[in-house]
């Protein structure tokens, strides 16, 4: 695989060409500031982009000319990443060779048909598929509290620095603010407003035309300052505990964990060994400890939120087990200052083995392509090498600044977990 980066129209652009699959992929990314508000606007922003566009004006005939154009995919998808906000819109198509001359440009005109020409009345969103959107999205909040899990996490980030943009999330308090005019006024600031970029994958040449297809579309591109990962450095170190009550039956016990004043060497790639030891799989120390050896979890395992400078631990318990679970818990975080060189060894081998995995997929290649952008990361043999570098004193060194700052406990309505 060729990667190419080269400025097209005053957007980054980058290219991964290999011939390895029979379609090209690309995704364009809008990056913008995160704030309370605007988590809520993006996301049925990027909803409501997807639904119908001026050119095609009912979710019907959208379909319709993807499947014309050979079954082309459309998706998109709005996430926070650290202190930004980033609305991505991702095509799909089969390349000529194996469909008909110019299919792949038709695909990419639909595309920047969805992107750029939304269906537009009065300076605001159409207000049929407004409705349709908004109701659904609203529905979609309301039975959070449903699904224990997602109810939970949402909780965990009420607990925590509320100034954080780790706590910012979709809110129904700004879905009703919405109205047809607000959301396409958000549409236009984050056109105006954006650092751009375009990702694109697959056999095409780093001159085909269609990339200046799309990039030609972007007035503005915004060049913000590079402060994406959120530091945890002035955050204290007393531990939280705390619990309520849910709407579900699962009982779930999260331990979160500050990573402060680490370094990138430390954030990138001793961060996800020591993960993989503590609660990356099975025979992980924590489904070892607490699941194997004294059956008090359902499911246990650790996260780690590199952009947010969190480690968390997430389990399933029954009520009556969270007092042993949560100190078992604590022991188990608290051994990680003594490890082996073998679980070093393993826990490389499985971070290796996935990202040699993602290389069978094209949507995966973007996808990681795109992490290595926003932090700045090598190609993956580099990765990989880098990774091989860490020792088992780097892995301790970094458990011994990691301990825990939040437990939260979200206990099921039921008695029997």
């Amino acid at each position: 695989m060729k990667i190419t980066k080269k400025v097209i129209n005053n957007i980054p652009v980058t290219i991964l060409k290999t011939n390895k699959f029979k379609s090209v992929t690309g995704t364009i990314y809008f990056k913008s500031p995160a704030t309370k508000k605007n988590i809520t606007y993006r996301r049925m922003l990027r909803n409501i982009l997807m639904e119908s566009c001026n050119k095609y004006d009912t979710h019907e005939k959208l379909y319709i000319n993807s499947l014309e154009n050979y079954d082309s995919y459309y998706s998109s998808s709005a996430g926070r990443y650290g202190n930004y906000i980033i609305n991505s819109f991702t095509f799909a198509s089969l390349i000529d060779k194996y469909t008909k001359e110019g299919n792949l440009n038709n695909v990419i005109n639909t595309f920047c048909e969805i992107i750029f020409n939304p269906l537009i009345k009065n300076k605001g969103f159409d207000n049929d598929t407004f409705d349709i959107i908004k109701k659904t999205y609203r529905s979609s909040l309301e039975k959070i509290k449903e699904d224990s899990s997602s109810y939970a996490e949402r909780m965990v980030l009420k607990n925590l620095n509320q100034k954080k943009a780790y706590t910012f999330m979709s809110e129904i308090e700004y879905l009703d603010e919405i109205t047809p005019k607000s959301l396409y006024d958000e549409y236009v600031y984050m056109m105006e407003n954006s650092e751009v970029e375009l990702i694109i994958s697959g056999d095409i040449d780093e001159n085909d035309e269609i990339i200046s297809k799309i990039t030609s579309r972007i007035k503005e591109n915004k060049k913000y300052s590079n402060d994406l990962i959120i530091k945890n450095d002035d955050e204290c170190d007393n531990l939280i505990i705390k619990s309520d009550v849910g709407y579900g039956t699962q009982n779930i016990l999260t331990i979160v964990m500050y990573l402060k004043n680490i370094s990138d060497f430390e954030l990138n790639y001793v961060a996800p060994i020591y993960r993989i030891i503590l609660g990356g799989a099975s025979g992980a120390r924590l489904f070892d400890t607490i699941r194997e050896k004294y059956s008090l979890a359902y499911y246990v395992f650790a996260r780690l939120e590199k952009d947010d400078s969190l480690m968390q631990v997430i389990m399933g318990i029954e009520k009556e087990n969270y007092e042993k679970a949560k100190d078992l818990c604590f022991d188990v975080i608290k051994s990680m200052n003594k490890i082996s060189e073998k679980e070093v060894r393993e826990a490389k081998k499985t971070i290796i083995t996935s990202l040699l995995d993602s290389q069978d997929s094209i949507l995966n290649l973007t996808s990681r392509q795109h992490n290595a952008n926003l932090f700045n990361l090598p190609d993956i043999d580099t990765f990989i090498g880098n990774l091989n570098k860490v020792s088992k004193t780097d892995v301790e060194n970094f458990a011994n600044k990691l301990k825990p700052n939040l437990c939260y406990f979200l206990k099921g309505e039921s008695s029997n977990g």
